[in-house]
């Protein structure tokens, strides 16, 4: 079984074409998507009826959560106007795909979520949030998002406890194996705005057969996105994190 893990796309719709065109050549069986399909960029709605066409089995993202919730609509700051533009604008089958995804998600030896296993809020972007982490589930497969970078927390059973360490992907193409009795946190990275200093969709699979993850990184049409910004009335500013990957 191959699954192709997809995470942070923020209704950046260009890299999410991409993406899907790039996996499509690498072959999966089936979508994980691990929140936050909207927030960021116009184009939530289509990228929501793309995972929904996907069959993707999601988690609730927390752009997606303040997307959905009466309590933050009347919240300040170019987000959440984003976000209001966003459901004004969403069709009510994937305003409902949206409502019905869960904060956890487990499999027999898989658990998704956003932030952490321990809060799908928290970000797990450094060592000993990683091993809090562990500690809030026994799956072996540990999928989330939320930070924008994409790598992984592998630990590995030492004498005084867990040894932890930490694998960016970075590159084109990176290949991770787990080890017999390891454990792996994985974050495939964002495909609508990377935050590792690449202007670079990311996304990965998981060959569960093979205990192995595939991350990729993927470039794609940036004057696309920016003229789709222009043509909302976004802030222009959001072309100009993903130029530099921030």
């Amino acid at each position: 079984m191959r699954t192709l893990l997809l995470s942070d796309i923020h209704g950046n719709l260009p890299a999410f074409k991409a993406v899907m065109s790039h996996a499509s050549k690498q072959g999966f069986d089936r979508v994980f998507f691990l929140g936050d399909a909207v927030g960021y960029y116009p184009d939530g709605d289509a990228v929501v009826g793309a995972l929904r066409k996907l069959n993707a089995q999601g988690v609730l993202g927390n752009h997606d959560a303040w997307m959905l919730a009466p309590e933050w609509q009347t919240s300040s700051g170019y987000i959440f106007e984003i976000l209001n533009w966003q459901r004004a604008r969403m069709r009510p089958e994937n305003t409902d795909y949206l409502l019905r995804l869960p904060w956890h998600r487990e499999g027999e030896h898989h658990h998704m979520v956003h932030g952490s296993p321990c809060d799908p809020m928290v970000y797990i972007d450094e060592l000993e949030v990683a091993r809090q982490a562990f500690t809030c589930t026994a799956k072996t497969w540990i999928f989330h998002g939320h930070t924008h970078l994409a790598g992984a927390f592998l630990a590995l059973e030492g004498p005084n406890g867990p040894w932890i360490r930490y694998r960016p992907f970075t590159k084109e193409k990176t290949v991770l194996t787990l080890p017999p009795r390891g454990r792996i946190l994985v974050n495939p990275g964002s495909v609508g705005q990377p935050r590792d200093g690449l202007p670079l969709a990311a996304y990965a699979i998981w060959d569960e057969a093979s205990a192995r993850i595939e991350a990729y990184r993927v470039a794609y049409d940036l004057e696309a996105v920016r003229r789709r910004l222009a043509d909302a009335g976004f802030p222009l500013q959001l072309y100009e994190r993903l130029k530099v990957g921030r």
